[in-house]
């Protein structure tokens, strides 16, 4: 049996004109937030970063109300959001190392003592390329990988 096509080409919907605003950092946590509630529970939160780690926009216009005029970037590991690329990238590949130096050390890859928790790359130097520009720390409660110094 042959199957006709419909002319004018493909017939996936088609995207409504949006309007591209300034968002800020707090309108696009928001606007995730909302999204991850309405998700359903076996899908993972990870589906709207892109593999170069940015947000896909498109997916969250309706919680926006509008297109961000700027890209976003999201943790896949931590689901952290930020303004710059390098960022999630770098925080992404530390979670793996870390988890993975726990998993077969059952130790936290931090030089004992540390009270601000910062992660020792001597320790993990097996399980990264290189180390990241910039200081990262393991969070006390939950092993997080992140940026910003734990509070006491």
């Amino acid at each position: 049996m042959w199957f006709k096509r419909k002319k004018g080409g493909n017939n996936r919907k088609k995207k409504p004109n949006v309007e591209t605003k300034p968002v800020t950092i707090e309108e696009m946590r928001s606007a995730i937030n909302q999204y991850a509630k309405q998700l359903n529970p076996d899908v993972s939160l990870r589906t709207i970063v892109k593999d170069n780690h940015e947000v896909d926009s498109d997916v969250l216009i309706e919680q926006l109300n509008c297109k961000p005029d700027r890209p976003f970037y999201m943790s896949k590991e931590t689901f952290e959001i930020f303004e710059e690329a390098d960022y999630p990238k770098w925080i992404d590949l530390c979670q793996v190392a870390c988890d993975q130096y726990f998993l077969e050390t059952d130790e936290e890859p931090v030089t004992p003592g540390d009270s601000t928790r910062k992660v020792n790359y001597l320790k993990i130097r097996n399980y990264m390329k290189d180390e990241p520009p910039f200081q990262l720390y393991l969070h006390p409660q939950d092993r997080m990988v992140t940026h910003r110094v734990p509070e006491k």
